[in-house]
């Protein structure tokens, strides 16, 4: 990777930083890792499931984002929708109003029609509805009655879901999962960081002012970020990781060939806000985790929890040496 490529990047990534992360960090404190990990989850094109106990900020989370990108001509910012077990696959698609005059009926688009979308307790919706955003998350289009509709780009669903007060919920289907690229949990903050809090002294994300990034400079930065160099040999050490959550009788079941492609742009990502040309084995290895834990399932006779696996398989894994260099 030449020195210019590499000015370039750090360019864009103090961009980002001074233009996303640290305003978000303004409504949002306390958690950076979390504010980080959803900046590179957005910058790589996926979508992000945030778990947390009810006011640890996962809305809020969610709408600091939004308030730092100046939506496109004709798009919304953000949307939010609360899924409840009566919501119906409509009312977040949109629907056909027939004409009085006849002819073509007219699309009267739904919540997802936003650049980003918080689906707030995704689990309290039955299955029909969380299927729903299947395709919308998959491809940046819905289809209603025959017709196809594409989405605002860039499009970011932020979906929440609350590890307690499970009375009424439905587990996510795999399928679905999977379209997540990234999950994070969010926790209760350090004691100074409740008092800031608690005392009112954090900025409302609707006070943010005039956003210094467009949702243009969002898919510029994703462009850039295909140059961010990721080497056969790193790309194996991710696959090397895939493979053996599918041969360990520690899961029921291993990882898609999706997720092992998720890993890496979310490698290529955090890399590229770090200024770096190229990915390396230590940002596969911070991902891991978030990446992929939610795409697995411990057997009964495993006990822990699927990050604990992932992270015992890390630990047999060699790292490839010189992943960074050409291979």
């Amino acid at each position: 990777m030449s020195a210019t490529a590499v000015a370039g990047e750090t360019d864009w990534a103090e961009r980002i930083r001074t233009g996303l992360i640290q305003p978000v960090e303004r409504a949002f404190t306390g958690q950076r890792a979390a504010v980080e990990t959803a900046a590179l989850c957005l910058l790589a094109g996926g979508h992000l499931l945030v778990e947390g106990r009810p006011g640890t900020g996962k809305t809020t989370l969610a709408r600091a984002i939004a308030a730092c990108v100046a939506p496109a001509p004709g798009a919304e910012a953000w949307r939010r929708v609360q899924f409840t077990p009566d919501l119906l696959p409509a009312e977040i698609t949109g629907y056909e109003q027939p004409l009085l005059t006849g002819g073509m009926s007219d699309f009267r688009p739904g919540p997802l029609f936003a650049h980003v979308v918080v689906a707030d307790e995704i689990n309290r919706a039955s299955p029909r509805t969380q299927s729903a955003l299947l395709e919308a998350m998959e491809e940046g289009k819905v289809t209603v009655a025959d017709r196809t509709h594409l989405l605002p780009a860039p499009f970011f669903v932020v979906a929440t879901q609350n590890p307690v007060d499970l009375d009424g919920t439905y587990l996510l289907p795999e399928a679905e999962l999977d379209r997540f690229l990234i999950r994070v949990a969010v926790d209760f903050p350090a004691r100074e960081a409740e008092v800031a809090i608690a005392g009112g002294r954090l900025t409302d994300p609707d006070d943010f002012g005039a956003p210094a990034l467009h949702a243009a400079d969002i898919l510029a930065a994703r462009a850039r970020l295909r140059s961010v160099a990721a080497t056969d040999t790193l790309v194996g050490y991710a696959v090397d990781l895939a493979e053996a959550t599918r041969r360990t009788d520690r899961l029921t079941h291993g990882v898609s060939v999706r997720a092992t492609g998720a890993l890496v742009a979310a490698a290529r990502a955090r890399a590229f806000l770090d200024g770096r040309g190229h990915a390396d084995a230590k940002d596969v290895q911070q991902l891991a985790v978030p990446v992929l834990a939610h795409r697995v399932e411990p057997t009964a006779a495993a006990g822990g929890c699927a990050a604990d696996v992932i992270t015992e398989l890390l630990a047999r894994i060699p790292a490839p040496e010189n992943a960074a260099c050409a291979p």
